[in-house]
Formats: structure tokens, sequence, C-alpha cells
């Protein structure tokens, strides 16, 4: 009898632990149902994950690709899904949430933001990763190298038209003022930081792109084309020290008259002194939710020291980690 009732008791026992535990399941399941029909985040297959998706602003191209070979080869799964565009594409494209990552020279607006997370349902993520500056390129017929912030004020604002206008200048003629695209981070940049937010006005000309600003430069002596610095790198120079010797890279001065001992060159060198008067930021934006999808680990890559070094050795841009700066002469 003692040991039927301990049977009875253990039977007893087991019944109320399984319907606890029938309990504990049925409403764990109905929380799991109930959250997932109020996720507003879909599900990523595995080819979403792997999936590097970045509109960004054409100006950066030459880096971009650098740093997009070197993530591949460490992830050779990752798919690259990238467009270069102007830098208002790039992030329009991330308002529509047709990419999920924008390379641009501004990280977005409250008002962006908002509208991402009021569509979409995602939050957006911005950082700084690199240091860029505008560089003025002439024919390398032009002899006039010296230019002041002043000067350039005065062209992209149609008081000064003319070279002879310019004090100290031989060339003759108008000056033709050339730049990559009318949405472009560089337009924005001498409108907003040179012009404070004043028209552009002069012999303005868009070239549609930063080669053919190159291009269009190289052949017209009386040209100033306005460019992103790293277009014009000279590839063979592993000092990052000259530029591409089919155009000029003029000296720009913060003084109003310009000589050459005030007057500089974007160089990382003087990127990161602040001699050099037209540079900005570059920043990474990002909506990815998934932790575990490449376009995190290519976000978070850029502002990390491998792709800080790819910066450091294989631009004219200056990286956001702190450098070792060598005082050094450099001839035009």
């Amino acid at each position: 009898m003692k040991i039927a009732r301990i049977k009875v008791s253990l039977q007893f026992k087991s019944t109320q632990k399984m319907k606890f535990l029938g309990k504990f399941i049925f409403f764990t399941a109905i929380l799991l149902f109930l959250f997932s029909c109020n996720s507003n985040t879909p599900k990523r297959s595995e080819t979403e994950i792997n999936t590097i998706e970045v509109a960004c602003d054409e100006t950066f191209r030459p880096i971009i690709e650098q740093e997009m070979r070197a993530f591949h080869a460490k992830y050779p799964e990752a798919i690259l899904d990238t467009t270069f565009v102007s830098e208002t594409q790039a992030i329009n494209l991330l308002l529509q949430d047709s990419f999920r990552m924008a390379i641009t020279t501004r990280p977005l607006s409250e008002a962006e933001k908002q509208s991402i997370l009021a569509q979409h349902q995602l939050s957006v993520e911005s950082h700084p990763f690199a240091y860029d500056a505008i560089a003025l390129i002439i024919n390398n017929s032009n002899p006039d190298s010296l230019i002041s912030v002043n000067d350039i004020r005065r062209i992209v604002t149609g008081q000064t038209t003319k070279w002879n206008q310019i004090p100290g200048a031989q060339t003759k003629g108008n000056i033709e003022l050339v730049f990559d695209d009318e949405n472009s981070s560089t337009v924005r940049f001498v409108r907003d930081s040179i012009c404070n937010g004043g028209e552009l006005k002069g012999n303005l000309k868009t070239a549609k792109s930063n080669p053919n600003v190159i291009a269009y430069v190289a052949q017209v002596r009386n040209a100033i084309g306005i460019i992103g610095v790293d277009w014009i790198r000279n590839f063979k120079d592993t000092t990052n020290l000259s530029f591409d010797n089919r155009v000029r890279v003029m000296r720009v001065s913060s003084s109003s008259v310009p000589e050459k001992s005030n007057s500089y060159q974007p160089v990382q060198y003087y990127i990161a002194t602040g001699d050099y008067p037209l540079t900005r930021q570059l920043f990474i934006s990002s909506t990815e939710p998934y932790m575990q999808a490449l376009n995190r680990n290519f976000y978070h890559y850029l502002t990390d020291t491998e792709g800080q070094l790819i910066i450091t050795k294989s631009s004219q841009l200056l990286p956001v980690m702190p450098v070792h700066v060598k005082q050094i002469d450099i001839t035009d």
C-alpha cells in the first residue's frame, strides 16, 4: 500500500507538471505569433544578408571601389550591389529604402531620419570615416596656379568672369568653371561653404562626371575644374604627394593675397594640418537593422583599422583615425 501511494503521488505531480507545461507552451506560442504579426521587419534571405547595398556619391568612386575590393577579399561570400550617383540621388535611394547604406558628405538631417522611421520603420546610423578636399585644376599650359578663397568666391558668384580680374594673373580671356554634376556634393559644398548659401553664377558648365571634368580641363586653357581630390591622385606615387599629370592642381590660400608661401595643394598632410582651406568630411549612413548582415560589417569596416589603412595608403583623403604627421617639403 505504501508503494501504491507513492506511485499515485508521483503520477499526480507528473500530471500537474504536464498541465503547467502545456499551458506554458500554449501561451508562449500565442506570444510568438502576436510578436511575428506585429513585427514590421520582414525576414531576409541569405542572399539579402550577404549583399552589400551602397549608394555612393560618384565623387568618391576611386576609394570606395578599393575598399570594396579589399572587403570582398576578406568576405568572398559578399555580393556587391553598389551604385555611383550624385549625392542627392544617393540620399534619395536611402530615403526610399532602395539601398541600406549611403556614402555622402553630410549625415542625414533629423527630418530625413524621421521620414525613414515613419515610412520604413528603420533607424539611421551615420559615422564620419574620412576627410576629403575639393581640388581646383587648370590646364597644364596655364601659369596661374595660385588662387585665394576670396578669388574663388568672386568667380563662383559671377563677380569675376575674366582671368585678368584675378590679381597677378597672366592668362587672358573668360574663365570657364567646370563642375561634375549640378546635384553633386561638390556643387553643394561650393554653394554652402564658399558662397554662404548664395546662388552660383558666372560661366558655369557641368561635365556630368569627374573624369569628364579632367578631360575638359586638359583640353581647355581657360578652364578651372572643381573636383574631388581623389580623382586626380597619381596612382604610381605611393607617397600621395603628386597628382594626375594631365592637369595642374592649383594652390589655394586663405589669405587675400595668395603667395607660394601661404598657398597649399590638397595633399593629406595639408588636409591634416588644416592649411588647405577647402575640406569636408565623408559620412557613411546605414539603415541596416540586421546585426548579421554584411551591410553592417562594411559600415564598421570603413571606420575600423583595415578600412582606415586603405584610405591612408591608397587615396588623397585623410582618415578619421588619429594619424602621425611629419613635417615635409613639397615642391610644385
